[in-house]
C-alpha cells in the first residue's frame, strides 16, 4: 500500500507543476498584454524597433503611408485637399 501511496503523490506532484506553469504562461500573457495595451496608448515609438512584435495595421497614418516589415519610415505627404459640396454646407 506503501508503493501506491509514493505513486499517488508523485502525480499529484506532477499536476501541481503543470498547473503551476499553466497559471503562470496565462499570467505573463495577460501582463505583457496589459503592458503593450499602455505603450500602445502613450504612443511609444520604440514598439517600432521593439523584436517580437508584428505590426499588421497602422490605423492612424496619413495618407498615403505604406507599411514596411521592420522599418520605421517617414513620408512628407502634403494634407490631402478637402472638397465641400455645396449641398454639404449647413
Amino acid at each position: 500500500m506503501h508503493e501506491m501511496d509514493a505513486i499517488t503523490a508523485v502525480g499529484w506532484l506532477l499536476l501541481a507543476t503543470v498547473l503551476a506553469c499553466l497559471m503562470w504562461l496565462v499570467l505573463h500573457a495577460v501582463a505583457r498584454e496589459k503592458a503593450l495595451d499602455a505603450r500602445l496608448a502613450a504612443g511609444d515609438m520604440t514598439l517600432f524597433d521593439e523584436g517580437g512584435l508584428d505590426i499588421e495595421e497602422v490605423v492612424r497614418a496619413p495618407l498615403g503611408s505604406v507599411l514596411q516589415q521592420g522599418r520605421l519610415m517617414e513620408v512628407d505627404v502634403a494634407p490631402a485637399p478637402v472638397q465641400i459640396m455645396p449641398d454639404q454646407i449647413t
